[in-house]
């Protein structure tokens, strides 16, 4: 094992001794304080829901969202647990098959003009403040069972009340897909930002005016597409200056654990490119602290690891510090051996124990 410079050890030692914690492995997770959409990915469910009328008209099931018009679709293995007085066989299945980008749970809704529109509304956890942006993205992905069409009317529409949409309505989207999703297999991002008048304190998700833009997917113009819809989120910004939307919605918002080479400490090249990242989300987002965690294997003494992992951990603050980071946020612990994601016999490279994880709340 490759120790640091003895002095520079030394210096640490009083403060390490002090920071040394128990650290389960965490990779980043999106804080629920930050996500401003309750129950985003649709997984909380009424349980003491045990009869409902209709299966076509299931979403009552859900949490937090209630239809904005029509009669958009709940999936969740909950609703297997329900009896219906008028059921519709195979009614769900006959969207297609796709499996939730996360969780269990789902949601999905035709993309019309006219009668023939769906969509949902939620509450915000809070109003948005005026004149501040915010981040917002939402998975989609195109029912492959039943849509003709395919179009990249779909997003988000912000309003201060619970909006009375009606076949009639026609109320410009203001966060829309920038390309027609087409994809019946996987899930595509919609994304933007938006600017807060402050008094918004709902989000519908849809389509809710006439005419979406598309094509048909067997040729000719755009006639209706069902779209299944997951993991939504919206985060207040701490600074929009010098950004362009799509560079944002192109950002990483999902990061892995910083992997070390085994006896190594500094942060060389690829370490500081897989930093920018998690630098990139702090200087853009409102986040109440950076906790940065360093980790070691097992192949020294617990003293040893317990100062590489201090000495990881610390080289990455001076980084995030000298890109911008405000080091008032950044909080460094030193767990040493004590959380291992790669145990005895397991399949996983045990390198990967030399790592440091960035919990951003």
């Amino acid at each position: 094992m490759k120790v640091p410079n003895f002095k520079f050890c030394l210096s640490l030692i009083a403060f390490t001794l002090s920071m040394i914690t128990s650290s389960r492995g965490q990779n980043f997770e999106h804080s629920k304080k930050q996500n401003l959409i309750p129950n985003p990915s649709f997984e909380t469910v009424n349980t003491s829901i045990k009869r409902m009328d209709m299966e076509m008209q299931n979403f009552g099931i859900l949490q937090n969202w209630k239809p904005a018009i029509n009669s958009p679709d709940a999936y969740h293995p909950q609703l297997e647990l329900v009896r219906f007085i008028h059921k519709s066989p195979n009614f769900l299945n006959q969207f297609g098959d796709q499996d939730p980008r996360t969780g269990e749970g789902k949601v999905g809704m035709y993309i019309a003009g006219g009668e023939y529109k769906e969509g949902v509304t939620a509450k915000l956890r809070q109003p948005l403040g005026a004149g501040k942006y915010y981040y917002f993205h939402m998975y989609v992905s195109l029912g492959e069972g039943i849509s003709n069409s395919c179009t990249s009317s779909i997003g988000a529409y912000f309003s201060a009340r619970s909006p009375k949409i009606t076949g009639t309505s026609k109320l410009p989207l203001h966060i829309e897909s920038s390309k027609r999703v087409c994809d019946t297999k996987g899930w595509a991002k919609v994304c933007g930002v938006y600017r807060a008048k402050g008094t918004e304190k709902y989000i519908s998700l849809g389509y809710f005016s006439d005419s979406p833009r598309g094509k048909s997917v067997k040729g000719g113009n755009y006639d209706t597409g069902y779209y299944f819809v997951d993991d939504v989120l919206l985060m207040e910004m701490r600074s929009t200056k010098g950004l362009i939307a799509d560079q944002v919605c192109n950002m990483a918002l999902d990061f892995k654990p910083i992997e070390f080479l085994v006896g190594e400490s500094e942060a060389y090249k690829e370490i500081k490119e897989a930093l920018d990242s998690y630098i990139q989300y702090v200087t853009i987002f409102n986040v109440n602290s950076v906790k940065i965690i360093g980790h070691a294997d097992d192949a020294g003494s617990t003293f040893e690891n317990e100062i590489m992992s201090s000495v990881r951990a610390f080289n990455v603050k001076a980084y995030m510090i000298e890109k911008g980071v405000d080091e008032s946020l950044i909080e460094v612990i030193a767990a040493g051996e004590t959380a291992p994601i790669v145990t005895e016999g397991s399949d996983l490279d045990p390198e990967s124990n030399n790592r440091v994880e960035i919990k951003i709340e």
